[in-house]
């Protein structure tokens, strides 16, 4: 009885070290990164969006920008390309039938392809999450047919950057990291069809990811070209609502070294496109003058950081409107409470967390989170879905001393999102409140909310419905909201 006592009281201080030492290690260099404000050239930074808007008298109204932007980065560049995304595949959940060609994630891989034949020494490189292939556990043909043409595939080492999970990974990284092969038939997968193996299943369940979504070019003659969004080049989500911003200038040199980091992390090898060849060419370039656009990058906790800062100097008479898919971190749930009580406005647009890929979701977090700040003054409405997601991630701040600030790109308003735990990048534009960006994204953000643009939106035809009152989806329940604390707190959820 002893030997029993002792071995258990071992095996959990070997857990609890395990829980501490991977939930508080030193991030590999170069992750949670923050840049120095840049100069950004106001005619190459373009606001863009994609929606689905549902309720008119022609049905759905489907309208799309990211990625014919995207396309036309990648047909464009002569120098190199860097893509780093999320989601890439056929096989989590099912592709909405849009128009008779190739699905989303085809015409991604597709337009790679066409840009090796293109330039054929030219460095090519595509950094993903290893969900893609099911952490070993399914074929990806769509990444083999990029390695028979040579564009490097990079799968992120998820292992080296900290656990969110808090109740299963450290049981996981002491006991069960090395057991079983991802491939077999021992479980159904869980996101698409099949069966795969147990490392697979047990590497699935540690709920951490690379969440970016970027892309970076080099052209001789129009130089760096940068593109943060939320958006995923992801069959099944080729409907959902998403925003990007693209640009040039020397703040796409410092996006192409927060993914140096990411290369490094995962490969262990010196990444092979010279950045700073890249930052001589723009040694020259005007440094930021005032009354001029500022930007900067920022990655992983560092997004958190700034978005507190921002929602802090909310003062009377500022307003942030706010386009969100998940929301629940509590530290920035808190300080928007205090900007209402300070006399700030403002407006909160969120999924109803209703639909996941043809499964039916319970709300949570963003029903327990929007019930609670509703309760504190903040103006709360839900997108209308049909079946996609509201996927965007953006702040858009209104100072009252006629300033901006936009704030958008891959990071959740989440623990995972936000505290070291997933990679994310999101872009921060400042400047004065007249540049044409920020006029961009006032018009996407009133137009989802659900007032008039004046002039229409995009071409959107009348009638449509974006928006829904928060009372739609008021959840008040005591359970819901004790089960999204402790999913929250404990990393033990998908948000």
């Amino acid at each position: 009885m002893k030997l029993v006592l002792l071995f258990i009281l071992l095996a959990v201080v070997i857990v609890a070290v395990m829980g501490v030492y991977h939930s508080k290690k030193s991030l590999p260099p170069g992750l949670d990164f923050r840049g120095e404000e840049k100069p950004v050239p106001a005619d190459s930074v373009r606001f863009l969006a994609d929606v689905t808007a549902s309720g008119g008298d022609e049905g759905a109204w489907i309208h799309q920008e990211i990625f014919e932007e995207v396309f036309e980065m990648m047909d464009r560049a002569d120098q190199f390309i860097v893509a780093d995304f999320f989601l890439i595949n056929e096989f989590a959940g099912e592709a909405p039938e849009v128009g008779d060609g190739p699905t989303l994630s085809e015409s991604f891989i597709e337009s790679l392809i066409r840009a090796r034949h293109r330039v054929p020494g030219m460095p090519i490189i595509l950094i993903t999450d290893p969900l893609n292939e099911l952490y070993g556990g399914v074929d990806q043909p769509l990444f083999d047919r990029l390695t028979e043409v040579g564009v490097e595939v990079v799968f992120t080492d998820l292992r080296k950057l900290h656990d969110s999970n808090l109740v299963f990974s450290p049981i996981w990284r002491a006991f069960f990291q090395w057991w079983g092969s991802p491939r077999g038939d021992l479980f159904a997968n869980p996101i698409g069809d099949g069966r795969i193996g147990l490392s697979a299943m047990l590497e699935m369940l540690n709920f951490k990811a690379n969440h970016r979504k970027v892309l970076i070019t080099g052209r001789g003659e129009d130089g760096l070209q940068g593109l943060v969004t939320s958006a995923n080049p992801h069959s099944a989500s080729a409907l959902h609502g998403n925003v990007a911003l693209r640009f040039s200038g020397p703040l796409a040199v410092d996006l192409l070294e927060s993914e140096r980091a990411v290369y490094q992390m995962s490969t262990g090898r010196d990444f092979p496109i010279e950045i700073e060849r890249s930052l001589a060419a723009f040694s020259s370039a005007t440094p930021a003058q005032p009354g001029g656009l500022v930007g900067r990058v920022l990655t992983e906790r560092s997004i958190k950081r700034e978005l507190l800062e921002r929602i802090r100097s909310l003062a009377e008479g500022d307003r942030v409107d706010l386009a969100l898919f998940y929301f629940s971190d509590m530290d920035l749930r808190d300080e928007l409470a205090d900007a209402v009580s300070r006399g700030a406005t403002i407006r909160l647009l969120m999924d109803p967390n209703k639909d996941g890929f043809g499964r039916k979701k319970n709300g949570i977090p963003n029903r327990q989170v929007g019930f609670w700040l509703s309760e504190r003054g903040v103006d709360v409405r839900w997108y209308r879905t049909s079946g996609e997601q509201f996927h965007s991630k953006m702040a858009h701040f209104h100072f009252g001393t006629g300033e901006d600030c936009l704030i958008l790109g891959s990071a959740n308003w989440t623990r995972r999102n936000l505290n070291n735990l997933n990679l994310e990048t999101v872009i921060s534009i400042a400047g004065p409140s007249a540049f044409p960006v920020f006029g961009e994204a006032e018009d996407y953000f009133s137009w989802v909310w659900g007032d008039a643009v004046d002039g229409g939106y995009k071409g959107a035809p009348e009638g449509l419905i974006t928006s829904v009152p928060f009372e739609e989806f008021r959840d008040s329940s005591t359970m819901r909201r004790i089960l999204y604390w402790l999913m929250e707190k404990t990393g033990a959820s998908t948000f």
